[in-house]
Order: structure tokens, then C-alpha cells, then sequence
């Protein structure tokens, strides 16, 4: 069992995100956001972006918030919040974009429809 599953509560249905697949991904794709940067830099960013989708936040009401856990959890990134911003909101729009692909894909399948 991979014990890097973490569970999110998005709705009334639990969701599960392999957050090592995630950073995995992050690493092999970073330099197409800021080239001067490690991916070491990027991390605490990415893993803000993951956490808020987590908790089922909307990224635009926790901007506040992930911008001073970032200054507390950054270490040694050399990112500033307004580098890591767009890095935090990529991850969190990469699991939105998953989770609405997911359901459409069920839907599809299952011939289920949203419509009234």
C-alpha cells in the first residue's frame, strides 16, 4: 500500500491524490516556469498548491493564508510568494483540472448526466 496517499474531502466524496506522483511530475516539468530556479525552490510552492486543493479550499480565498505559510514553511526556496504564487495555484489547478476530468470521464461512462 502506498503509504504517500494523502485523502481530501472536496465534497461529500473522499478523494485520494499520490502526492509523490504529483511532485514527481512538478520535477520533471518545473524549468517551464521560472528557468532560473531549482526544483528544490519549487517545492514548498507546489506542495501549498496540493495542500489547499486538499482542503478542499478555493485557491483565491486562501491566497492570504498559503502566502504566510509560505513565508514560515519555504526554507531555503529562492522564490519570493510572488514567484511561488503561480507555482501554488499551477498545482492546485493541475488536481482541479484531474478531478473535473475524472467526473466527466464517470459520467460519460456511466451515462449520467448533470442536467436537470
Amino acid at each position: 500500500m502506498n503509504t504517500n496517499l494523502f485523502y481530501g474531502t472536496r465534497s461529500s466524496v473522499v478523494e485520494v491524490v499520490d502526492i509523490e506522483r504529483e511532485i514527481a511530475s512538478w520535477l520533471r516539468h518545473y524549468r517551464q516556469y521560472v528557468v532560473a530556479f531549482r526544483s528544490d525552490d519549487y517545492l514548498p510552492a507546489v506542495k501549498l498548491g496540493l495542500s489547499a486543493y486538499l482542503r478542499g479550499q478555493s485557491f483565491d480565498g486562501c491566497v492570504d493564508e498559503l502566502e504566510q505559510s509560505y513565508l514560515r514553511v519555504r526554507g531555503n526556496s529562492r522564490l519570493d510568494w510572488y514567484e511561488a504564487l503561480p507555482v501554488a495555484r499551477a498545482a492546485w489547478t493541475r488536481l482541479t483540472e484531474q478531478q473535473t476530468g475524472r467526473a466527466a470521464s464517470a459520467q460519460s461512462q456511466y451515462g449520467l448526466s448533470t442536467a436537470a
